[in-house]
C-alpha cells in the first residue's frame, strides 16, 4: 500500500497522581526521558477531571492524598475507566491496601521510595502493553462488526446505486470524507468515467466526468494495484504531472484523497475515491479497513452492474428484440416458435418454477465467476444462461399425464419414458433452430435440455457422461433443478425443508460438479432466499 505520508507513533500518555511535588518531579523527569507523555495531578479529584477530558494509557497513583485519596480513585476508575491500567506507588501500603488495589484492577503495587527504577520501568511497559493488546482487540472486534454491517448492506443492495448509497452511509461513520465517487474503467472506449458521485457541499466533481486511462494518478494505482493516499494534494501534485483528476480535486478545494482500486478476477475494474476538504484526515486505520473490505466492495459493485444489466435485458425485452443484432433477433423469434410448439402440446403455468431456476442458475454462475475459477463465464454466458435455463424441461410436454403426474411408483418402462424428455426437448429445439446455424443462446439451451440430468459420477442420463464431459451450463442447471425439485411440492410428494434438502444433496454430492456444489453449499442461504421469494 502506497501511503504518501508519514505517520508517527504517538507517545504513551501517563498520569501521575501524587500530592508530593518532589515525587511528581522525579517520576516526570524519568518517564519523559523514556519518551512518555506525562501529566500530573495532586489528588484523585484532579485526576478524574483529567481522565474525563483526555485519554491516558496508564495511571500511577499514591494512596494517601488530600480531598480524594488513591483508594477512592481506584474504585471510581474500576467503574468508569476499567480499561486504563493502574499502578499503585505508596510508602504506607498495608495488606488491606494491596487487596483493595488488586480487587479494583490495579496492575501492580510498588512501594516508595523507588530504589530500582528498572522494576518500575518493567511494570509500566507490561501494563501499557496489556492495554494496547486490549485496545487492539476492541478495535478488531469493532472493525469486524463494521465489516459485517457493510457486507450485510452490500448484499441487500441489488443495483449499483443501492450499493453506492449503502457505502456512503456506512463509511461516513468510519471515515471523514466530503466527496465519494465511483469511477469505472471502460476499456473499449479507453476512458474512465465517474459512474456515481455524492458530496456534502457544492462540487465540480460530477457524475459521468471523463478521465483518460493514462491519467498519471490513476495510472499509478493501476500499475501498483494498491490503495493510494495523499495527505496533502497540493504538496503531492508534482508527483502526478498533467493529471486531470489532481487538477479537478484542487479546483474542488479538496485537500486530501484516498483511492481504492476495485479489483475483480485480478483486473482493476474501477476506483472508489474519497476526498476531504482537510489535510491529513485519512489515517492508517482507514486504509487498513478499506484493504480488508475492498474485495467485497469490488464484488458487490460488479454484481450490481451485472444485475442492472440483467434487469434491463428482462424489462426491455420487446424493445431489445427490435434493436439488437440479427442473430439475437432470430434467436428470440426461434424461442417464440419453440414455445409456440410447446403451447400446442400442453398449456401449463410454470412461472414460479422457471423464475426460481433462472435465478438459482445466475447466482451459481456469478459465484463461480467471482471465485476466480470461472474464467470462461462472461456476461454473455450469464445472459444466455438466464434465458435458456427455463427451457430445460420443455421435453416433458411429450410425456403422457398418466406417467408424468403418476403418484405411485413408476415401472421400469415408465421411467424410461420419463427420461426420454431430455432427448425430446433437445430435438424440439434442434428442429426449431434448423435454419439458424450456430447460435450461443440456442446452443446452450440444447445443451441444457439434453444434459441437465447427466451426473458428475457418470450415473445420469441420457448419455451417461461424466465430469467435464458435461457442458458447464448443464452442470449448473443440474444443481439448481435438484434443489428446486426437492424443495417444491409435486403431485406425488411434499416439499422438503431447505435444511433437509441440503443434507440429502450433500449425501449425493458425488453426482454434482464438486466446485459448483461447494459454492452452492457455502452460499445456501442465498438460494433459500430466492426460493422463498418465488414460492407463491
Amino acid at each position: 500500500m502506497k501511503d504518501i505520508r508519514s505517520i508517527k507513533n504517538e507517545a504513551d500518555k501517563i498520569l501521575i497522581v501524587d500530592d508530593e511535588p518532589f515525587i511528581q518531579k522525579v517520576l516526570s523527569k524519568y518517564l519523559i526521558g523514556k519518551n512518555h507523555d506525562v501529566e500530573t495531578a495532586d489528588n484523585g479529584e484532579i485526576a478524574l477531571e483529567k481522565l474525563e477530558s483526555k485519554p491516558f494509557d496508564l495511571v500511577l497513583t499514591d494512596l494517601r492524598m488530600p480531598k480524594m485519596g488513591g483508594r477512592e480513585l481506584l474504585q471510581i476508575m474500576s467503574e468508569n475507566f476499567p480499561d486504563i491500567p493502574k499502578i499503585v506507588l505508596t510508602g504506607h501500603g498495608t495488606n488491606e491496601d494491596i487487596i483493595l488495589a488488586l480487587q479494583t484492577g490495579a496492575y501492580d503495587f510498588l512501594t516508595k521510595p523507588i530504589t530500582d527504577f528498572g522494576i518500575l520501568d518493567h511494570s509500566i511497559k507490561r501494563a501499557i502493553e496489556r492495554k494496547k493488546l486490549n485496545d487492539e482487540r476492541i478495535r478488531y472486534l469493532s472493525q469486524v462488526n463494521q465489516i459485517n454491517e457493510i457486507i450485510a448492506l452490500l448484499n441487500r443492495g441489488s443495483s449499483t446505486e443501492d450499493i453506492f448509497n449503502a457505502l456512503d452511509i456506512t463509511l461516513k461513520k468510519i471515515m471523514p470524507f466530503n466527496t465519494l465517487a465511483l469511477m469505472l474503467i471502460h476499456s473499449s472506449r479507453k476512458e474512465i468515467s465517474s459512474r456515481l458521485v455524492v458530496s456534502d457541499s457544492q462540487s465540480i466533481f460530477k457524475q459521468d466526468t471523463k478521465f483518460d486511462l493514462e491519467d498519471s494518478l490513476l495510472k499509478k494505482i493501476t500499475e501498483t494495484t494498491e490503495v493510494l493516499s495523499l495527505n496533502d494534494i497540493h504538496e503531492s501534485a508534482f508527483q502526478f504531472p498533467n493529471s486531470r483528476l489532481i487538477d479537478m480535486l484542487e479546483r474542488d478545494e479538496s485537500r486530501s484523497v484516498l483511492i481504492l482500486p476495485l479489483i475483480v478476477s485480478d483486473r482493476i475494474r474501477g476506483f472508489l475515491l474519497f476526498a476531504s476538504k482537510k489535510t491529513g484526515v485519512f489515517i492508517k486505520e482507514h486504509i487498513s479497513f478499506l484493504e480488508s473490505i475492498g474485495g467485497q466492495i469490488s464484488f458487490s459493485i460488479e454484481r450490481g452492474e451485472l444485475v442492472e444489466e440483467i434487469e434491463r435485458h428482462t424489462k426491455n425485452l420487446e424493445h431489445t428484440i427490435e434493436v439488437r443484432t440479427k442473430e439475437i433477433l432470430k434467436t428470440q423469434k426461434t424461442t417464440i416458435f419453440a414455445l409456440g410448439k410447446i403451447a400446442e402440446t400442453r398449456d401449463q403455468p410454470t412461472g414460479d418454477h422457471l423464475e426460481r431456476i433462472r435465478s438459482y442458475c445466475v447466482l451459481l454462475a456469478q459465484l463461480l465467476k467471482y471465485s476466480g475459477s470461472g474464467k470462461s463465464i462472461t456476461n454473455q454466458f450469464i445472459r444466455d444462461l438466464y434465458d435458456s435455463s427455463i427451457l430445460h424441461d420443455i421435453g416433458k410436454v411429450g410425456i403422457p399425464d398418466s406417467i408424468l403426474l403418476k403418484k405411485d411408483s413408476l415401472e421400469n418402462e415408465e421411467i424410461k419414458i420419463i427420461e426420454s424428455h431430455a432427448s425430446k426437448g433437445y430435438e424440439a429445439l434442434k428442429s426449431a433452430s434448423h435454419d439458424l446455424g450456430e447460435d450461443s443462446f440456442l446452443k446452450m439451451a440444447m445443451d441444457i435440455t439434453l444434459y441437465h440430468h447427466e451426473r458428475w459420477d457418470g450415473s445420469g442420463y441420457p448419455k451417461r457422461l461424466k465430469g467435464k464431459e458435461i457442458p458447464l451450463s448443464a452442470r449448473i442447471v443440474a444443481i439448481a433443478d435438484v434443489y428446486d425439485a426437492l424443495t417444491t411440492a409435486r403431485s406425488y410428494k411434499k416439499a422438503l425443508p431447505h435444511e433437509e434438502t441440503l443434507k440429502i444433496m450433500q449425501g449425493e454430492s458425488s453426482k454434482f460438479d464438486p466446485e459448483l456444489f461447494q459454492l452452492f453449499y457455502q452460499n445456501a442461504d442465498e438460494f433459500n432466499e430466492i426460493r422463498m421469494r418465488f414460492n407463491s
